[in-house]
């Protein structure tokens, strides 16, 4: 059987004497326990036993100074020091024993029985800490039990059994505690000194015995403490029932004193009430539970009754309840108003209606077939809805009438109309306008839905060509109608629809770009857009797009621009052949009366500078013969052509001008790069380009770098110098008819560079930092045989 007191066998009376509170002169047959600091061996707390043995050296005790060394005889203290720090780790490791000599409040030395282990009750700053169990060896005690004889020693041995069968035997369980307290006299902790087999069963406590609660639980509740701490302190016993939160368990507990008083030391005998709480406390709950569905439901009926008869009186419309009348052949002569509501009462302009007739106040009521009706929902069952127009103050006014039977009564509702009919009539006033506005508008109109991101409505056909019918762009995906865009203006028209999304209610945002007219045409349109529709949290799901074709209107404004380009040429050219012609036949004379003359030694010197001369005065005569012929101006002829080999034509007529300033060029492309063009023309654009930068270069230091690269849908061709550079205000009137900053100059090469490229439906960007150089970005469309092989 496992051992269950902590008391050695060797003296029995002592369990005997704490069962029974038996006063038979072995009270030192108690056990002295300190627990000390594993650092520094002081004191930090002890039983009530260790209290009353050393009562005449609690102030020491309290400052913990010098105190084993005055209580230990001298020659044991070493082997105290020893068995403190021979202490092992492990709570659980074997005890560490001696029997050395106490002084006794008499000034005896007294031999115990000292075991020390390792204390895990509490941690201070992990600070490690030693509990120690002093137990006295009486000689005089073993003297007496051989004077009792054997006779008494075999009858305490049986009491003594008795006891232990007994105690073992117990479904409650059992143990007996001793306190242990701090300086302050406070229970910190108790001692487990005897317990039974239940014990165990009822805590799920393994080996408690010689082990201390803060061992087991080292946040075990404080009311337990205060608990068994004032049963130890009063010596009167305690019922009571509390939780135990570290077991998660309800007991039921009586807790007495045992043993002497001068070791208060506390027995309990409980047992687990846990299923009797739960049950206790779900019944609770559940007369709790019942109680509020109890009240709710009350206070529910209540509110339902205040409910039904707020809304009796408070809704718009007029609601009366009105039992029939019968006559001599059980047929229904008439209605009797039951109950109505405040609507009623005002409509007739009266306080009380209820047990007043119904044709009486209606005496219109039998012509218009509203009695019945209401006669043929009481018979029938079948509820009554119509509407009628009366005439009331000299106005008509519509009415909605509706009629139910229940329980023998029929309850109706009256609710005027008018309003909602005249706002009806007025609505498909304005449908039919609208429709009207819509079919005869010059306007292509189109309604986006952003949820699915279509286009919901169209009211005409965008053109005559295949795909722009409305019946095809009707339910078209917006993705689906980027291609019919020509690709320049596609970024602009996605900042069109990005900024409808973004843009007020009141916001008109308008924008123009090209659509596809045909194979290889394509016909401007201006469109003007605004917000249709946005959902609950303000965001636009529809906004709706008014679309003109602008075309001829842009025909007729290039037309303007080029009569005025005409008269300008016009007047350039005039100038030039003015001013032109005389130099250049005086230049050519001199050329040719050098070569003449010159030495045979430097003609093949000369020659190459001679050669220059012709070949800049010939491409000065062409230029004034291109210029006088300019009123006679003709649309570009329009071809499939390679911008590389138009950029290689360019730079073949600059390399003399390249060749002069010594300038260093830097082709980046290959080709082929096909694009739509009259070649001739944007030759003369390109060529431009080049000479400008040239000319912005300092002599033999130029750097000039031509590229060309594919995007999507377009070529860009970039011509790059390491020249002057440009402010931002030459740039901004770069492209100005006769403004120029060269010495000398006209101003009119970058204008004609730009005529030409928009003829060509190709844009160009200019960046220029000044000091360092400037960029030209000459941007093409893709000639369509190359999309088409995609």
């Amino acid at each position: 059987m496992q051992k269950s007191t902590f008391m050695p066998d060797e003296i029995p009376i002592g369990a005997m004497h704490s069962l029974f509170h038996a006063f038979n002169g072995h009270e030192n047959q108690e056990f002295l326990l300190f627990i000390s600091s594993a650092e520094d061996f002081s004191i930090k707390a002890v039983n009530y036993r260790f209290l009353q043995y050393f009562r005449d050296r609690l102030p020491a005790l309290e400052e913990n100074v010098s105190f084993y060394r005055d209580k230990i005889h001298p020659e044991d203290y070493p082997q105290f020091l020893r068995l403190l720090r021979s202490t092992e780790t492990p709570a659980d490791a074997k005890e560490n024993s001696e029997i050395l000599r106490f002084k006794s409040p008499f000034g005896h030395w007294k031999r115990f029985h000292f075991s020390s282990r390792r204390y895990d009750g509490f941690k201070e700053n992990n600070e490690d800490f030693i509990l120690t169990l002093a137990k006295p060896l009486d000689t005089s005690r073993v003297q007496g039990r051989r004077e009792v004889g054997l006779e008494t020693e075999q009858l305490l041995q049986e009491s003594l059994n008795r006891y232990r069968v007994l105690v073992n035997s117990l479904d409650q369980g059992f143990g007996v505690v001793e306190m242990i307290l701090d300086l302050q006299k406070n229970l910190v902790d108790y001692l487990f000194v005897e317990v039974n087999p239940a014990f165990e069963k009822h805590t799920d406590s393994r080996n408690p015995l010689g082990k201390t609660m803060r061992e087991f639980y080292r946040d075990h509740e404080s009311h337990w403490f205060n608990t068994l701490g004032k049963v130890a302190a009063t010596g009167e016993p305690l019922r009571f029932e509390d939780y135990a939160t570290a077991h998660h368990r309800w007991f039921d507990v009586y807790a007495f004193p045992i043993g002497s008083s001068k070791s208060r030391k506390v027995a309990c005998l409980f047992s687990d009430i846990t299923p009797r709480k739960e049950a206790e406390e779900k019944l609770q709950r559940l007369n709790e539970d019942l109680e509020l569905k109890i009240k709710s439901r009350t206070r529910e009926l209540e509110e339902n009754n205040e409910l039904l008869q707020m809304v009796f009186d408070t809704v718009k419309q007029g609601i009366f309840v009105m039992k029939p009348l019968f006559g001599e052949n059980y047929d229904i002569v008439d209605f009797t108003y039951v109950r109505v509501n405040r609507i009623i009462n005002r409509y007739y302009n009266q306080n009380q209606m209820v047990g007043r007739n119904f044709l009486k106040y209606n005496p219109g009521a039998a012509e218009k077939g509203v009695f019945e009706a209401f006669k043929q929902t009481m018979l029938t069952g079948e509820s009554s809805d119509f509407e009628i127009e009366l005439n009331r103050n000299g106005k008509n006014n519509w009415f909605r009438i509706s009629g139910r039977r229940q329980k023998g009564l029929l309850i109706c509702s009256l609710e005027n109309i008018t309003r909602e009919k005249t706002k009806s009539q007025k609505l498909r006033e304005n449908s039919r306008f609208r429709k009207q506005l819509v079919e005869t508008s010059p306007d292509v109109i189109l309604i986006f839905d952003l949820y699915s991101e279509r286009v919901r409505c169209i009211n005409r056909d965008i053109s005559a060509e295949e795909g722009m019918s409305a019946e095809k762009i009707k339910g078209m995906a917006l993705l689906d109608i980027l291609p019919l865009i020509h690709p320049q203006d596609r970024q602009k028209t996605l900042g069109f629809h990005s900024g409808l999304l973004r843009g007020a209610d009141d916001d008109l945002l308008e924008v123009e770009f090209r659509l596809k007219a045909s194979e290889k045409q394509w016909e401007c349109y201006n469109a003007r857009g605004k917000v249709f529709m946005r959902n609950e949290k303000g965001n636009v799901v529809e906004y709706i797009v008014l679309l003109r074709n602008v075309q001829s209107q842009k025909m007729t404004q290039q037309a303007l621009i080029t009569a005025e380009k005409l008269s300008i040429k016009g007047e350039i050219a005039r100038t030039l052949a003015h001013e032109l012609r005389n130099p250049l036949a005086s230049i050519s004379m001199s050329v040719d009366i050098l070569e003449k003359m010159n030495q045979e030694s430097h003609k093949k010197k000369l020659k190459n500078y001679t050669d220059i001369i012709k070949r800049s005065t010939s491409t000065l005569n062409n230029l004034v013969t291109d210029l006088l012929t300019a009123s006679n101006y003709s649309k570009p002829q329009m071809k499939k052509c390679c911008l590389a080999r138009t950029t290689n034509k360019a730079l073949r007529h600059a390399k003399d001008r390249i060749y002069l300033t010594g300038v260093t060029v830097h082709k980046r492309y290959r080709g082929p790069y096909f694009i739509n063009a009259d070649e001739e023309k944007l030759q003369i654009a390109i060529l431009n380009i080049i000479v400008n930068a040239s000319e912005a270069m300092v002599p033999n230091e130029g750097q000039l770098t031509l590229s060309i690269k594919k995007k999507k849908n377009t070529y860009s061709l970039t011509v790059t110098d390491n020249g002057c550079g440009m402010e931002k205000e030459q740039l901004d009137r770069l492209f100005e008819s006769f403004y120029t900053r060269k010495p000398g100059g006209m101003g009119i090469g970058l204008c004609s560079v730009k005529n030409i490229l928009d003829d060509h439906g190709a844009t160009i960007e200019v960046q220029s930092v000044p000091n360092e150089g400037t960029s030209f970005v000459l941007t093409f469309p893709v000639h369509e045989d190359v999309n088409k092989g995609k």
